[in-house]
């Protein structure tokens, strides 16, 4: 009797060590569990901040791109409507008295930039008439002024010139000078440029 108890007893203490280590391990793998949950939400925290960081600064960045895109949209358009206006205002001056010397000026400097002994004057239709004897011998002596030479100036016969201003042509014929209003604007448009931004854009 004394056995069967005995053996009972053994069996219900290792049936007890057998629940304790059970119920152990059950902590063990539910504290494993929730350590591997924590460290995937974690992970899955820190994934979701760093893209949105990242869509924060691309986004951030096209928004830069995008206004630094317009500026130079607006300057451009700024720039060649301020272009446009300084042509119409180029126009306008010819029925202005002081034309005739901006004419003049253009001359001398075309026949600084020609450097001949004879040469053809040619103009807009609009203008051909302001180009008379009397200022094409003014040019001349600006120009030995300048030099210490002599040139030759005459009015060139046949067609006019398509736009506003002057070109001058040696007398062979073979080296010409534009001055027209358009070619004046491209030789100089970095100054006229800066002067533009510098007038509107900068403080």
């Amino acid at each position: 009797m004394e056995i069967i108890q005995g053996i009972e007893a053994d069996a219900e203490e290792e049936a007890r060590g057998i629940e304790r280590e059970a119920e152990e391990y059950s902590k063990q793998r539910i504290a494993l569990a929730k350590a591997q949950g924590e460290a995937l939400k974690k992970e899955a925290r820190e994934r979701a901040e760093s893209q949105s960081a990242l869509i924060r600064k691309n986004s951030e960045s096209k928004i830069v791109m995008e206004k630094r895109k317009s500026a130079l949209k607006l300057r451009d358009r700024v720039l060649q409507e301020t272009l446009e206006l300084a042509r119409k205002r180029c126009r306008e001056l010819i029925d202005t008295p002081r034309y005739g010397e901006i004419l003049l000026d253009w001359i001398v400097e075309a026949t600084l930039g020609l450097s001949a002994d004879k040469a053809e004057v040619n103009a807009s239709l609009k203008e051909l008439p302001l180009i008379t004897e009397e200022l094409l011998k003014k040019a001349e002596g600006e120009y030995h002024k300048l030099t210490g030479k002599k040139i030759s100036l005459s009015k060139r016969e046949g067609d006019p010139l398509p736009g506003q201003g002057v070109v001058l042509t040696a007398g062979d014929g073979r080296l010409a000078y534009n001055n027209q209003v358009s070619t004046r604007f491209l030789r100089h448009q970095t100054e006229i440029r800066k002067l533009i931004y510098q007038s509107l854009f900068e403080e």
